[in-house]
């Protein structure tokens, strides 16, 4: 790719030069007709001959000399934003000395009186051209400042957009609307500008959220911060962090300060946060309550699911089959419902985790990372579950789990299995069992395997998988 562009780089370098071969075979041949035909050429075709030539000398000359001077060492400093700029001052100023010679040499025309007057006619210009003259060094400035620079994320006059181009007058940007604005460069010097990209690309994203009183001061910071934590838009460094702001008349205001690299994101990162802020509210049981205005509240609130709902789902798990009915009832309990939007990550490979997931509605991505690559592995739907071996064991997360679409989950944590295993043991092995067999169902290996060597692996999984849970819920 770098060396196609390259290659276009100097292909486009080589270009004058075929502009340049044609005026001076121009230039040539004209002057050879002329010099051929002076015997019988009238006077008036001599001279018209003559001053074609000195043109096209002239142009060749001048071309040649923009090469020289601007077009080859400009295109080694593109990213120069101030490279625009000085090609068209050196071209205008080329071009400029070529007319007056072209006036002097063919027309005839003395610039010595032009000269002498030169001050009066300077003059005259400057008066009125002093808003174009302004713009002007204003452009040369910017760029040789770097105030501005082409891909900058800007607010100049109240309005916002990436920078297109600098040139000698104006400041070109393009709006999230995809509008494009020319402010006059005066205005970058006369007025404030605000660049979120230069020097640093760091910018840091607040939002403002409202909690109940009921809801500690830490558990909400806590569940903001990790929600941070989540987003892989977010930095992790600087971290995060959450502030108090005052106690309100319904609520304590709460402000989450985080940062990006990417100015031109944030609506989306801002959309994510407080999208992912509702959810974590929900799950965590923190309300977001509505202004005290609202004097009227209802006394009892309506409990999205009982204990006896949460059994129903959940005693046709084949993960839970093993269970006595008073046993589901005693993790039906304990078990939590929560709710998470599209694209919210459950839990990351490698991470720590003590709960398995039931889902009730909705579905699940599950990724594996195999040599720094996402790769998808499957995707669960409703009556499915993940997460167990955690629930058992405590060890890490051995893939990452993301919704897809709203999703709403039973969640059963280690804690509220732990009493279940410790009021009946034999309930590890019928477990340790289940995880053994899902655990080989899950090898691509076992289709190279007898169905009897299937067993013994099944069997040594079993017994290796019940040293680790009765190791984790402190079983003797």
């Amino acid at each position: 790719m770098s060396i196609n562009h390259e290659s276009h780089q100097y292909k486009n370098l080589l270009k004058p030069f075929i502009i340049i071969f044609l005026f001076l075979i121009i230039a040539g041949a004209v002057k050879a007709f002329v010099l051929l035909g002076r015997d019988f050429l009238p006077p008036a075709a001599r001279t018209a001959g003559d001053a074609s030539s000195i043109f096209f000398l002239t142009m060749a000359v001048v071309f040649f000399i923009r090469w020289l001077i601007v077009d080859a060492p400009f295109t080694f400093l593109k990213q120069l934003t101030v490279t625009p700029l000085l090609k068209s001052i050196i071209s205008m100023a080329l071009y400029f000395i070529a007319i007056v010679y072209l006036l002097h040499k063919i027309a005839g025309i003395d610039i010595k009186p032009l000269l002498t007057t030169s001050a009066v006619l300077t003059g005259i210009i400057v008066l009125s051209l002093q808003e174009t003259i302004r713009n002007l060094f204003t452009g040369i400035w910017i760029n040789a400042e770097k105030l501005v620079v082409v891909g900058d994320w800007v607010r100049i006059a109240n309005k916002e957009g990436i920078v297109l181009a600098v040139t000698w007058r104006t400041t070109r940007l393009k709006t999230r609307e995809g509008d494009i604005i020319y402010i006059p460069n005066r205005m970058l010097a006369e007025g404030i500008v605000e660049n979120y990209t230069h020097p640093s690309n760091l910018h840091a994203v607040e939002i403002d959220i409202g909690a109940s009183y009921d809801a500690p001061p830490n558990k909400v910071t806590e569940t903001l911060l990790d929600l941070a934590s989540r987003l892989d838009c977010i930095l992790k460094n600087p971290e995060p962090e959450v502030w108090i702001l005052n106690y309100g008349d319904h609520s304590i205001s709460y402000r989450l300060r985080a940062w990006i690299d990417d100015y031109g994101m944030l609506p989306k990162i801002k959309t994510d946060l407080n999208s992912g802020i509702w959810y974590a509210f929900r799950r965590n049981n923190i309300e977001i309550p509505f202004p005290i205005r609202s004097i009227h509240r209802l006394e009892s609130k309506k409990k999205a699911h009982s204990a006896e709902d949460i059994t129903g789902y959940i005693k046709n798990m084949d993960f839970l089959k093993a269970l006595p009915d008073d046993a589901i009832n005693d993790a039906a309990q304990s078990a939590k419902i929560m709710v998470y939007g599209n694209g919210e990550i459950l839990f990351r490979q490698g991470g720590k985790g003590n709960s398995c997931f039931f889902i009730k509605k909705g579905s699940v991505d599950i990724f594996i990372s195999e040599e720094g690559k996402e790769k998808k592995l499957s995707t669960l739907g409703s009556g499915e579950f993940f997460g167990e071996m955690s629930l058992l064991t405590g060890e890490p997360r051995t893939a990452t789990a993301i919704a897809n679409g709203d999703s709403e989950f039973i969640v059963i944590d280690h804690h509220g299995f732990k009493d279940i295993i410790l009021n009946q043991p034999n309930i590890a092995e019928k477990l340790a069992d289940i995880l053994a067999k899902r655990t080989m169902e899950l090898e691509e290996t076992k289709k190279a395997i007898s169905e009897e060597e299937k067993t013994a692996v099944e069997r040594m999984q079993s017994k290796r998988l019940l040293k680790r849970i009765s190791a984790f819920f402190g079983l003797k």
